[in-house]
């Protein structure tokens, strides 16, 4: 009885399947069709043509094939060491095996290529997560449309600007009365208006109304009712001043100011403060031994650098001193683009009386912090758009534009990513005030997860990013990102939507 297998062969042969034989698969598939003797006649992974096969083939005493079987062989061998033998065989299997080294190099490349992508990733993910878990300082993108908000402005300082307190806080340089006066005079010099003025520098904008509440043993601070507004600090008006004084003297009514309201007081400071609802406007206190002092959460030192801001009209010291206040009370942080400070600008010898009382030393700014809002005020004064701030204010709506349609488009990549739309709601400097400028933002909506939960994760990212949710979406507002930024505002969303994806 014949052994299927070599049915299966011979058939296989016979079709054209393959181009030649070796002898060790004639030996692995039925190792009985050859004995002792013959196993011995032909080195290992010889070609055989149709004589030596035969010769290994079992004789008729050991197992007969029928003469069809035979004729099937002997044909079937004889067309593959036909095949064999032909140049063209022989060139085809000499370029099959060409390709494949040539392919070689290219699809290792090509595996290393996807490799180091993947590490890359890698180890990107754990420079995120070691700094997220290690830094300080976290880096913000303010995409919540809102310059001056809870988490930050997110906006830099002039380089040169942060360089001044960087030479200051090494602790190598003269301090002391020296360094005092150095800065004194410099600042002097900044000061935008003319005049009998002076200039105060404290370590905040809540110790620079402490400053001037210092005024009590000199005048009275008055309040009129219609000014008791809420500063951006989240206090009223008339408690500003509750550490030096519990009662702060409120006149008028809440609906508008008269001359009569003042009727009674003799020696007085009229404190107001402009919080964005309606333009300030100082009062008429002709023939009364009375001061006004304007109170500014957002300003600029000088009217030039107020003029960048274009449409929206943001007041300035210099303005409200030429139209004739005794003090200005500012931030050094948002608009102005300088450090946590506040600044007190009035008369002379005013300000030398806070300078001379026993609290003030505990509420000056440093020195690190003077000489950088001196060099604040140099650059804004010589090149407004030096100040990041005031850059981004001019940033105009066709780069506002543009930078939306190429972040959602690639946002729009994502498979995590349901849907990307672009509106174009006005950006704020404060929240609810009057100052709005036309900006874009790009509302993103996740495919698995929760717009507030999402908004969570990108402000626990690195570098944090501040979003509003409206409805499903997050929505980025790109007013007060820099457009060097952009990469990296695409880069964090969407590694929030990785770990986001994973969790």
């Amino acid at each position: 009885m014949i052994d299927r297998r070599i049915l299966k062969w011979v058939h296989c042969e016979i079709a054209g399947n393959a181009d030649f034989l070796l002898l060790p698969s004639i030996l692995r598939c039925n190792p009985r069709l050859v004995t002792p003797s013959s196993s011995s006649d032909y080195p290992r992974d010889t070609i055989l043509d149709h004589t030596q096969v035969f010769h290994l083939l079992p004789q008729a005493n050991q197992m007969a094939l029928p003469p069809w079987t035979i004729e099937l062989l002997r044909r079937g061998i004889t067309d593959v060491a036909r095949k064999a033998s032909e140049p063209e065989t022989i060139e085809k299997i000499k370029n099959q095996a060409t390709e494949i080294l040539q392919d070689l190099p290219q699809t290792a490349a090509k595996s290393i290529d996807a490799m180091m992508r993947t590490a890359e990733v890698g180890k990107k993910t754990v420079e995120r997560w070691s700094r997220k878990h290690t830094a300080l300082a976290v880096p913000l993108l303010n995409g919540s449309g809102v310059l001056m908000g809870e988490h930050g402005s997110g906006v830099p300082m002039a380089p040169q600007v942060g360089e001044a307190g960087y030479e200051l806080m090494l602790g190598d340089s003269v301090s002391g009365a020296a360094m005092d006066e150095r800065l004194s005079q410099r600042l002097q010099r900044l000061l935008p208006a003319g005049g009998d003025y002076s200039i105060l520098v404290t370590s905040n904008f809540s110790s620079a109304l402490t400053a001037l509440a210092l005024l009590v043993e000199e005048r009275q601070l008055v309040v009129h009712r219609s000014q008791a507004v809420r500063l951006p600090n989240g206090r009223a008006l008339p408690d500003a001043f509750g550490m030096f004084l519990p009662v702060v003297q409120e006149v008028g009514s809440r609906d508008n100011i008269l001359p009569q309201d003042f009727d009674g007081l003799e020696s007085f400071c009229v404190v107001m403060a402009d919080v964005g609802e309606q333009p300030l406007e100082l009062l008429e206190l002709n023939g009364r031994d009375a001061m006004q002092a304007v109170i500014l959460p957002v300003a600029t030192l000088g009217q030039a650098e107020s003029a960048v801001s274009g449409a929206v009209e943001i007041p300035s010291a210099e303005s409200m001193l030429v139209a004739g206040a005794d003090f200005v009370i500012l931030s050094g942080q948002g608009v102005l683009g300088g450090p946590e400070c506040g600044i007190v600008i009035g008369r002379k010898p005013q300000i030398d009386s806070i300078k001379e009382s026993r609290v003030w030393p505990s509420i000056a700014a440093g020195d690190a912090a003077r000489a950088m809002l001196a060099m604040t005020l140099e650059v804004a004064s010589s090149n407004p758009d030096g100040i990041p701030a005031l850059a981004l204010l001019g940033t105009s709506e066709e780069n506002l534009r543009g930078r939306a349609e190429r972040l959602a488009t690639r946002l729009s990549a994502s498979d995590d990513i349901r849907n990307v739309q672009i509106t174009a709601e006005d950006a704020r400097l404060i929240d609810n005030g009057r100052w709005r400028l036309p900006s874009r933002q790009i509302c993103v909506t996740h495919e698995s997860m929760a717009a507030n939960e999402w908004q969570k994760k990108l402000l626990e990212n690195l570098p944090a990013i501040a979003v509003t949710c409206h409805g499903d979406a997050i929505c980025v507002d790109l007013r007060w990102i820099s457009a060097s930024d952009d990469s990296r505002l695409a880069e964090a969303l969407g590694g929030a939507i990785t770990v986001g994806s994973s969790v």
